[in-house]
Parts: structure tokens; C-alpha cells; sequence
């Protein structure tokens, strides 16, 4: 898939959402400032199987009862995802309901397995916050997840023998409910107080 395969099925993800968000605010249970909620439209994730920082198994079943947060990138990214990753840092601080914040777990899902091992994502996610959990799988495994989500990534410029090559990303953050449901989502830029304030009355309301 190409930079531009890339950005059309990111901007058909975008849209969709808008979509699902245009019918679901006719109702206007909540006012949302920059996220955009799916309510009764939530659509459940498929069978998948990752391996946390920790080296234990993560998939569907273990984002039962808890809302997530997931972004997906690598550790490599020069600017995206530790800019994504220290705004969830602060928007977690934020989060004025201490109910709330314990509800919620981050996630850094890395679409760069070869580079990305357990370490390395030890390393990387807890530098922004150590209650985040990093993990990552390698592309078969992946794509289940990513496809359902609409998150698109291609690695590109890669040469046998050379570590440095470029991986292309989607940059929203995805808001799964704790039935394991895509529920929401968090398009760029990202504002951490704006977030706090839609994730509480989220989940407030259910």
C-alpha cells in the first residue's frame, strides 16, 4: 500500500466516523468537544492476539470491563507518536474523576514489530507514563485489528540490512468501551483538556 492508499482509506475511516457520529448526535445524548462517540452504533472487535511490554498476551477478551485507549505507531516515529503519546500522558492527568481515570487503560500499539520487541516498548511507553502498555505483533496478527479499526500503516523505503526505513501511519486514537466495542474516536490534532472532558462525560454516561 502506498502514501496515498494510506490517506484515502484513513479519510474513508475519518468519514465513517463522521457518519456514525452525524446520526448518533441527532439524539444528542452528550456534547462532545473533539471526540466523536458512537453510542448504539459501536461495533465489536474481532479475535486478535498481541503481546504486551510485559510479554503476556493481549486480545480481545483483556479489554473486557475497561475503557481503552488505542494508538497505533512506532517507536522509530520522530514526531507523531511521542507527541500522541505525552498528550494521553496529560490528558490522563486531567481527568478530574478519579472513577474515570481508574477506568481507563492506554494502549501504544506498535505497526513495527521487527524493531519493536518487548523491551523496546518497555522502554518507550512507560518514559510517558508507566500505567501505559505498549505492544505489538507481527503483520498478520496485526491486520485483524488495525482492518477493524480502520488504522492504516505501511512500511516503506525498507532495504535488507538497513535498520532506518520509514513506517506510515494513521494517527487518530481509538476509544474502545469495555463490551470490547470500537466506541469513539480522536482525530488529530489532539487536545489532552478537550479529551479529559469528553472521555469523563463518555464515561459518565454509561
Amino acid at each position: 500500500m502506498n502514501k496515498s492508499s494510506i490517506a484515502i482509506v484513513a479519510l474513508l475511516a475519518l468519514i465513517g466516523g463522521f457518519a456514525i457520529s452525524w446520526v448518533i448526535s441527532s439524539n444528542k445524548p452528550i456534547e462532545l468537544e473533539v471526540g466523536l462517540w458512537f453510542g448504539e452504533q459501536a461495533r465489536a472487535l474481532p479475535e486478535f492476539e498481541l503481546v504486551d511490554h510485559t510479554g503476556q498476551a493481549l486480545n480481545r477478551t483483556s479489554l473486557t470491563g475497561q475503557w481503552s485507549l488505542m494508538f497505533f505507531g512506532y517507536t522509530h516515529c520522530p514526531d507523531i507518536c511521542p507527541a500522541s503519546l505525552q498528550t494521553m500522558s496529560d490528558m490522563v492527568q486531567a481527568i478530574e474523576d478519579p472513577d474515570v481515570a481508574d477506568a481507563l487503560q492506554v494502549y501504544f500499539v506498535s505497526v513495527d514489530p521487527e524493531r519493536d520487541n518487548s523491551e523496546v516498548l518497555a522502554s518507550y511507553v512507560t518514559y510517558f507514563n508507566p500505567d501505559f502498555t505498549g505492544a505489538t505483533a507481527i503483520e498478520e496478527k496485526l491486520n485483524p485489528l488495525t482492518r477493524s479499526l480502520g488504522i492504516a500503516h505501511d512500511i516503506r523505503n525498507k532495504v535488507e540490512g538497513n535498520p532506518n526505513y520509514d513506517v506510515d501511519h494513521s494517527s487518530a486514537i481509538v476509544l474502545i468501551n469495555p463490551q470490547a466495542e470500537f466506541a469513539g474516536l480522536f482525530g488529530a490534532p489532539h487536545d489532552a483538556l478537550a479529551m479529559a472532558r469528553d472521555l469523563t462525560r463518555i464515561v459518565e454516561y454509561n
